[in-house]
């Protein structure tokens, strides 16, 4: 049997988000594992993904990971977070409860998306 690789231990998921291929272009996918620090993400072609990408956890955007290729299969990828999961929460509430700005967030990738209607899961 092999070795475990990873640092952190991945929880079992079916989660449908989205990926951010460009500020009004979004591609549905379905999260069918995640850990503190990545993700396994199935979608319908994963060639069409760029390396680096905004995986949006909701529609509107407003919960979203930075994430890093690690590996790629025809129908999945596996993502790093930029950040951990546990250091994103704690940067998004301050004591004072107003969320502060990323040092990951750019204005290209974190202008909104707009689409006409929500995508199919992959």
């Amino acid at each position: 049997m092999p070795r475990e690789k990873r640092k952190n231990r991945r929880q079992p998921l079916r989660y449908t988000a989205w990926i951010a291929l460009s500020p009004t272009e979004r591609h549905g996918c379905v999260v069918s594992d995640v850990s503190d620090s990545g993700a396994r993400i199935d979608v319908q072609d994963a060639k069409v993904l760029p390396d680096h990408f905004v995986l949006m956890l909701t529609s509107t955007g407003s919960a979203r990971r930075f994430c890093r290729v690690m590996w790629r299969k025809p129908m999945q990828v596996g993502v790093k977070f930029a950040r951990t999961l546990a250091d994103a929460a704690l940067s998004a509430t301050p004591a004072d409860g107003v969320p502060e700005p990323s040092d990951e967030m750019t204005t290209e990738t974190t202008a909104p998306v707009q689409a006409e209607s929500e995508p199919t899961p992959a």
